[in-house]
């Protein structure tokens, strides 16, 4: 993973092949990772199977389908 600053301040993540988890205190959670070509999604609310929450962004039409 590299790590770098944009000039207005924002984080940028390249190279994530292990996901990154963004998790609330009460435990909902967003993990991203990159795959190929494009990123993939996992949404996790609190208590939900992480089974059925998976996404992939789609680079070509800019939309978001589910895995």
């Amino acid at each position: 993973m590299k790590i770098d600053v944009t000039e207005d301040g924002q984080i940028r993540l390249k190279e994530v092949f292990n996901g990154v988890v963004l998790e609330t205190e009460e435990g909902n959670q967003i993990s991203v990772c990159m795959r190929d070509d494009t990123v993939e999604i996992h949404v996790m609310p609190a208590g939900w199977s992480s089974e059925t929450s998976w996404y992939r962004a789609n680079m070509q039409d800019g939309t978001i389908e589910k895995l």
